[in-house]
């Protein structure tokens, strides 16, 4: 048997999928499972394990027909946009399916309806399984961490403390003052880690506080970022991808939810997780965050004390 699961981007999605990955390499222990992930994307695919091949997304025409001849059994969609209906199309799988992504529940939790909640995106993966007939239960993401890189040229501290401050979206972003905060509040023994993509490089270094903080921002690849993660005794950071590495490696994790909210589907899959969120009558004022908050107050609302939360992990 041959199977394709197709989700492009982005880095926390991904993650999610795991759970999908890996029920179908135990239903099918000799199948071949292909993988169409953004190249940047591959080596976070390898983590799953799985014996799975992530094959790396081109847009050409080429590449598109070259999945018509490969012959899947099973075509999983995990994307649903434009670019995976074609990759599906052309895989021309013997049996597909897209996944349902309960965008009317979405929309009405984002518009202020507070009764109602998405348990999980994996739950909403699920879906797509449940299309092709399979009766599955699935777990909580994971992942392992690569072997074989050390960060033993840094200095080893009683609490290493990862923090991302970053997000795609600005009304995202946890403020970068209250970071600065916490690190000066907290004890000697401490050392924060200061990660993120280089985009995020001036936000970084703007919380950079003593000798204590150590910024690594844009210097890590995914692999790197991965293996630090796993090296953590605590990760803060927003509702982002990092977030959803630090689930899946099950670390003790505070994820700070600021426009976006846990009810949409994506807080971490992780029981060591503290989620920190002001829930305002306006939570959540959009699915992925926006650039500016539509109240004007959303950043002064969002304090929370990140040291108490610390302590309740």
């Amino acid at each position: 048997m041959k199977i394709l699961i197709i989700r492009l981007s982005s880095l926390g999605d991904i993650i999610l999928t795991e759970p999908i990955v890996s029920y179908l390499r135990h239903s099918h222990p000799e199948a071949e499972i292909d993988y169409v992930t953004k190249p940047q994307f591959t080596e976070l695919v390898k983590l799953m394990g799985h014996e799975i091949t992530p094959i790396p997304y081109e847009k050409s025409a080429a590449f598109h027909l070259q999945l018509g001849k490969e012959g899947y059994d099973l075509v999983l969609d995990l994307h649903g946009k434009l670019s995976s209906y074609l990759l599906r199309i052309f895989a021309r799988g013997k049996r597909s399916a897209v996944y349902f992504k309960d965008r009317k529940t979405r929309k009405k939790i984002v518009r202020g309806n507070k009764s109602l909640s998405i348990s999980s995106t994996v739950d909403l993966y699920k879906t797509a399984l449940n299309k092709l007939g399979y009766d599955a239960k699935v777990g909580a993401p994971k992942i392992s961490a690569p072997h074989g890189i050390s960060f033993d040229h840094l200095p080893k501290m009683a609490k290493r403390i990862l923090i991302f401050p970053g997000a795609l979206h600005e009304t995202k972003r946890y403020p970068a003052a209250y970071f600065k905060q916490l690190i000066k509040m907290s004890p000697a023994e401490y050392q924060f880690i200061i990660l993120g993509s280089p985009a995020e490089r001036e936000l970084a270094a703007s919380i950079v506080e003593d000798e204590r903080t150590i910024d690594l921002c844009g210097q890590l690849s995914l692999l790197e970022l991965a293996a630090m993660v796993d090296t953590a005794d605590w990760v803060i950071s927003a509702d982002s991808g990092p977030m959803h590495i630090a689930a899946a490696l099950k670390k003790k994790q505070i994820a700070i939810f600021g426009a976006t909210h846990p009810r949409l589907g994506f807080a971490p899959q992780n029981p060591l997780a503290k989620v920190l969120l002001a829930d305002l009558p306006c939570q959540p004022c959009s699915l992925h965050g926006g650039e500016e908050c539509p109240a004007d107050y959303l950043q002064d609302a969002a304090y929370f004390d990140l040291m108490h939360a610390m302590k309740m992990l």
